[in-house]
């Protein structure tokens, strides 16, 4: 698994063939109005999907709940997709 926020580290995740996880939620945002904020965030997101992140979460704080999932996906055998 690589967690990054930038296309970049998707990219290298999905090159070396692990799940890739998108954080929206960074430094950059800061300073921005709430509606900025979130236009920036649906932008990031929408960015990610489209070159391939397995999941984008907001921030760090979602990560636990996102490694349970895949967890469970593991352990039913479903792999990278």
């Amino acid at each position: 698994m690589k967690i990054g926020d930038t296309t970049s580290d998707i990219k290298e995740a999905l090159n070396a063939g692990v799940w890739a996880v998108g954080v929206i939620v960074g430094s950059s945002e800061m300073g921005l109005s709430e509606e900025e904020q979130q236009i920036a965030i649906e932008k990031t997101a929408r960015i990610f999907k489209e070159i391939g992140a397995h999941y984008t979460i907001r921030t760090m704080e979602e990560l636990p709940a996102l490694l349970e999932k895949i967890n469970e996906r593991l352990e039913q055998g479903i792999e990278i997709a």
